[in-house]
């Protein structure tokens, strides 16, 4: 089955282009008049507004692949089912009137699209318009990050065009839940195939729980946990119902922002507030941004009167986020949700998504980052580099004032981000030790960014990292994964005697000041 054929085919039917979508044309007039006001596709209408739509293409397309699928799925549960409706959206930043002048469009004037889908079965209880997906290009702005979003392809009146963002989906309330959906937005940009279907999914789900499955009733954690290991995903997970003293042992905050901050991407469940009784109800919704506030009070006030991080050793970066960026399938994609907003009494289970091929999460990752990088404190307490000084002071702190941020990326992103790095001063590093680092790295790596106070939020600079072997488990020394650390002058390489004596070679870098942070 071709897994993107309803976002590839052409229209069937009826279509029309809508010119100047700007004031004074209502957005809620024509949803009234067409599919009714419904949250998921006001949103869609809302976000191509905001970042300046002109022009709205309707298609009529036919049921194909994952949409013929679905309406096989859907006879099956009720004889009576009907799609009178499928309609490709797309919106667009240039103004034009008639369907042949999309042959002088490119992708670039593509702001974002919508799938709408009507379902209707009496036996099912089912008469309604929803979000099969939609993808909206991210509009700019500087701190609104979103590591590794996908391109899609997209046919618009006979042309192919390209998009880039995060799938959205929308539970039908029968065939496929809020789990189904969020499961689909992260795996369509983490596996290898272009898309994934829901029949495959629920095939998984009910082969891991035979007699309790039905998709209108969403996934348990077994099932999930039990898709992605069939799938071949990586993933670390917390099931707060069956533990719930790590709710304050391990926030959900930090799983979601390690596979976040990674292009991973991350799950949270949680608990309705229910009025209607005590059966428990909950809803899980996939997680792949967040937002970067330079300005935020909370890290000067966890150090100087809450002491919050102090047995950590070190600031996280999450500390300057205010916001993850995340879909909610009831009321539509691409959200900032406030990373307090969620009680933690409420969070039942929190996913924190891997690269293929990582055996541990980022949390993980700068916990053993800052127990090497205390370590070498000592290397920095002789150092004649300014820089080197600087942070051994902020080392010396009670409770230390360095900041860690951790990301999994290949080997060549990291050569390329050092080859292309220059410090305060424009110093380049060294080619030939990049071709060196390049040659004995493995291909997986934990970079563990090292930066201080206000040198990391004012100018989103660092002042080195820990290199840590993503293939290899963490634990409470790791010094088999520990490959190396470069902080300002040096590099620090692990000997034969460092797990002992934690001894370590050093060896000149050139990169003598702070450099960029690796950027999403």
């Amino acid at each position: 089955m071709d897994l993107e054929a309803h976002r590839r085919g052409d229209s069937s039917g009826k279509s029309c282009v809508i010119s100047k979508i700007s004031p004074p044309f209502s957005v809620f007039e024509f949803l009234e008049s067409t599919t009714g006001d419904t949250h998921a596709i006001h949103r869609c209408f809302s976000l191509a507004r905001s970042s300046g739509a002109q022009t709205l293409v309707a298609e009529s397309i036919p049921a194909t692949g994952l949409i013929e699928e679905e309406n096989e799925d859907f006879l099956k549960l009720s004889h009576d089912y009907e799609m009178p409706l499928l309609t490709r959206l797309s919106f667009w930043g240039k103004e034009f009137q008639k369907q042949d002048e999309v042959k002088s469009l490119d992708s670039r004037d593509l702001v974002g699209y919508a799938i709408i889908k009507y379902d209707w079965s009496p036996g099912l209880k089912i008469d309604q318009h929803h979000v099969f997906e939609a993808v909206f290009r991210k509009y700019y702005h500087p701190h609104n990050c979103v590591p590794l979003p996908k391109t899609y392809r997209l046919n618009v009146l006979g042309r192919s065009f390209l998009i880039e963002g995060v799938l959205y989906a929308q539970q039908n309330g029968a065939t496929k839940a809020c789990a189904q959906v969020a499961l689909r937005s992260l795996l369509s940009r983490h596996l290898k195939v272009p898309d994934v279907s829901y029949r495959h999914l629920n095939a998984l789900a009910e082969k891991a729980s035979p007699r309790e499955f039905h998709p209108a009733n969403g996934l348990s954690t077994h099932q999930i946990r039990f898709i992605f290991d069939e799938l071949g995903v990586s993933y670390r997970d917390i099931n707060y119902k069956e533990s719930p003293k790590l709710r304050e042992e391990i926030p959900y905050q930090k799983y979601l922002y390690a596979g976040i901050e990674s292009g991973a991407g991350a799950l949270l469940g949680f608990q309705l507030n229910s009025v209607h009784g005590p059966r428990d109800e909950y809803h899980i919704i996939p997680f792949y941004g967040h937002t970067f506030n330079k300005d935020t009070w909370a890290p000067d006030a966890d150090i100087a009167y809450f002491n919050i991080g102090g047995s950590l050793g070190y600031i996280p970066s999450i500390s300057w986020t205010s916001s993850f960026l995340g879909h909610d399938d009831n009321f539509g994609p691409n959200f900032c949700i406030n990373r307090l907003y969620v009680q933690p009494k409420q969070v039942a289970y929190a996913v924190e998504l891997l690269h293929e091929g990582y055996l541990s999460g980022g949390s993980e990752a700068e916990a053993v980052s800052i127990r090497f990088l205390m370590a070498i404190r000592k290397y920095l307490d002789a150092a004649p580099n300014i820089w080197a000084q600087r942070l051994n002071l902020k080392l010396h702190h009670e409770p230390p004032q360095v900041v860690l941020r951790s990301l999994a990326i290949p080997k060549e992103r990291y050569i390329k981000h050092l080859r292309e790095a220059r410090d305060w001063e424009s110093n380049q590093e060294d080619a030939t030790l990049c071709n060196i680092l390049a040659e004995m790295l493995p291909p997986s790596l934990w970079i563990v960014e090292v930066s201080i106070p206000h040198l990391f939020p004012a100018n989103e600079r660092k002042l080195g990292e820990i290199i840590l072997n993503g293939e290899k488990k963490l634990s409470a020394d790791s010094f088999e994964a520990f490959m190396l650390a470069r902080m300002p002058g040096f590099y620090y390489f692990k000997t034969n005697e460092t797990v002992h004596h934690q001894r370590f070679l050093e060896v000149a870098s050139k990169l003598k000041s702070h450099i960029d942070l690796i950027h999403s």
